[in-house]
């Protein structure tokens, strides 16, 4: 490829990659901060790299595909390709922007970041360039931690058949241990010689779920970039996840009997040794000897060229006998290609002025200094004072810090000056991450009935609502009595972002604020929210929000549903649209091949046909003939003819991937 090929398509890649950095930078931060702190998200670490390595893989075929000029018998290939670009790119940013108004941000923030690279890939090249990276753009799904409820459900599950395997190995070599079910989770009691016993909780994160996941995504990792017939491929994959849960199963076992050996802290030493990537890594070298070893199945080996290119086409593109690319064609910025980049950057840097945030950003009330709670005095200029009420602090929960991973946990109270209505009590928790901010719900109702145990409230009521209207700040409105007692809890909870002052200077956290009351009247709780609502709106005021929406911005993320809906309506009805082009064209080149009458044009189309599953280039095509008819064409008047054939839409080449290296085929369109 010539340098200014090489600088026209930089140029275009490097817009195609500037578009989503810059409008999903927020959500990235969020992710990679997540992922190096939660272990719920580890596995996010692992998908940039992944996507690297198949991107460098594809280099090749996709600067083929990239630099194919669109066909002239299509019926307005560049109309509707950017028209499907612009609609998905819409459809993409509606989604971000509706999600930036509900309660659950980031995950609509990351399911729409696909759509939207998909979107600007097809704007910038073709369809072919966006099939070509369909895969790792579909990698970029990837990029978010799973459901809290759904991984306490899930890590509860594999946790409970995990002990109980472990706990049947074991005794099936002998060790005096005995399973027991303490709140919810299953516990291996482990007892030693000296009488002592032991417990081994088998909680999530011994579960495997967190490996499991990190699995999943270097299985469909191999499995796309092995070589091999599909059919072998997939049920690599399907044997992976038993694989990589008989792994956590042994690591289990071992690390009690190394308690009962060696003691606790030699287990404990281990534990963390055979960590989850330790999992991954062994399951997945376990999983790539399987595929190449009894299914012959390849992953980084290369198949050696055997044809050494005899002749090429006419502009020295491809090799005629094995229709392997050995060029590139000229790659030019066209006029309607820099109208195509200058407006994406425009619209890009246009869209920064009505950007939105992921979750609600704030400036915190006051200079709240978060350090260990020893020796602390706690402030209550954290919260507003309010009117006919008295604040105070309450107390401190360092015990549940240290087991939710939390900077701090503070309980406020506002008191009623009258002295005859019952408290409000505000909780504030403050966390490194998001994921350490339990949600109440999964805490309560979840986490209980995933631990196959004892459910010790009843939900009485859970919707959304939002606390300001500009920027719109959404909140949780929750409501559980217990069932040993007759109180009611009603919790309105929301998360913000928050500048804060700790030991290591001012930094960025995240933060959950409850407001709550009790009562015990069943018929009480929806005239307690009209209660609970004023009050959180001048809590959230308090924290000062930073960012205040445009009203366009805000005008889409109120009407998203509809939004969505109309866009992906439209999207619907030009790809309705285009297939229909696509099923009439294939029809009518159906109806000019059964109008040929030439014999010699009819055989090279019956060529053509029994390449079917095979690359059909001009030497081969030749061969064939010669088979059919049992006489030879000249190449010139066999690449003559094919023209003529690709012009009237009965053929066309095709760019074919085959180990990582673009291949031309002439394949039949109908």
């Amino acid at each position: 490829m010539s340098a200014q090929s090489k600088i026209s398509l930089g140029a275009k890649i490097l817009v195609t990659l500037l578009a989503p950095a810059v409008l999903y930078w927020q959500d990235i931060a969020i992710v990679a901060n997540e992922a190096l702190r939660s272990d719920l998200a580890t596995h996010i670490l692992a998908v940039p790299p992944l996507i690297a390595y198949i991107l460098y893989r594809l280099r090749r075929t996709f600067a083929a595909n990239a630099s194919e000029q669109p066909a002239t018998n299509t019926a307005h290939p560049l109309i509707v390709k950017e028209a499907l670009g612009i609609l998905l790119c819409l459809l993409a940013y509606f989604i971000r922007w509706y999600g930036s108004y509900t309660f659950t941000p980031l995950e609509y923030h990351v399911a729409s970041l696909p759509l939207f690279v998909a979107g600007i890939i097809l704007i910038i090249f073709n369809l072919r360039t966006l099939r070509i990276l369909l895969v790792p753009t579909a990698f970029l799904a990837f990029l978010t931690p799973p459901p809290l409820e759904l991984a306490q459900k899930a890590g509860t599950a594999l946790a409970g058949l995990s002990a109980q395997v472990s706990y049947a190995l074991l005794k099936m070599i002998g060790t005096p241990v005995t399973l027991q079910i303490l709140y919810g989770s299953p516990v291996i009691h482990l007892t030693k010689p000296q009488g002592v016993t032991i417990p081994f909780a088998i909680d999530i994160a011994c579960s495997g779920l967190y490996s499991l996941i990190g699995f999943i995504i270097f299985a469909l990792f191999a499995v796309y970039i092995s070589r091999g017939p599909m059919p072998k491929k997939i049920v690599v994959f399907i044997l992976g996840a038993p694989l990589i849960y008989v792994l956590n199963i042994l690591r289990i076992t071992l690390l009690v009997l190394i308690g009962y050996y060696l003691g606790p802290e030699q287990a404990l030493d281990t534990f963390h040794l055979l960590g989850g990537w330790t999992l991954i890594l062994a399951g997945t070298l376990i999983l790539l000897t399987v595929a190449e070893k009894a299914f012959n199945i390849q992953i980084f080996g290369k198949t050696p060229e055997t044809c050494p290119h005899p002749r090429h086409d006419k502009d020295g593109i491809y090799c005629l006998s094995c229709g392997k690319i050995l060029n590139f064609p000229r790659v030019d910025i066209t006029q309607r290609d820099a109208i195509k980049l200058a407006t994406i950057l425009v619209v890009v840097a246009s869209l920064l002025y009505i950007q939105v945030p992921v979750f609600a950003l704030t400036q915190s009330a006051a200079e709240v200094f978060i350090k260990k709670p020893t020796g602390e005095d706690a402030t209550t200029e954290i919260l507003p004072e309010l009117e006919g009420y008295t604040l105070r602090f309450v107390y401190r929960d360092p015990a549940f810090e240290n087991i939710s991973g939390q900077d701090a946990s503070l309980i406020f109270q506002y008191l009623p000056k009258d002295g005859f209505d019952a408290p409000i009590w505000v909780g504030l928790e403050i966390g490194p991450t998001k994921s350490c901010l339990h949600a109440w719900e999964v805490c309560l109702i979840t986490y209980p009935q995933t631990h196959g145990g004892y459910v010790r409230a009843t939900q009485l009521d859970l919707r959304n609502i939002h606390l300001l209207d500009n920027p719109p700040l959404p909140a949780r409105y929750f409501v559980f009595q217990e069932y040993d007692t007759d109180s009611i809890q009603i919790t309105l909870y929301w998360y913000t972002n928050s500048i804060f002052k700790t030991e290591e200077g001012y930094q960025k956290k995240w933060s959950k604020i409850s407001v709550i009351k009790y009562t015990q009247n069943p018929q009480q709780y929806t005239v307690i929210e009209d209660e609970l609502l004023p009050i959180a709106k001048d809590i959230a005021n308090y924290w000062k929000p930073i960012t205040n929406w445009s009203w366009i911005s805000l005008t889409i993320a109120k009407n998203g549903p509809t939004m969505i809906t109309f866009t992906a309506a439209l999207l619907t009805g030009v790809l309705t649209i285009t297939l229909y082009l696509e099923t009439k064209k294939k029809s009518k080149a159906k109806h000019i091949y059964s109008q040929i009458s030439n014999p010699e044009d009819r055989n090279i189309i019956e060529a053509i046909k029994t390449f079917e599953k095979e690359i059909a280039t001009e030497t081969k095509i030749i061969i064939k003939y010669r088979e059919i008819t049992g006489k030879d064409i000249e190449p010139e008047r066999l690449q003559n003819k094919l023209m003529e054939a690709e012009e009237a839409n009965i053929i066309n080449r095709k760019i074919i991937n085959i180990n990582d290296e673009p291949y031309i085929s002439w394949k039949l369109t109908f």
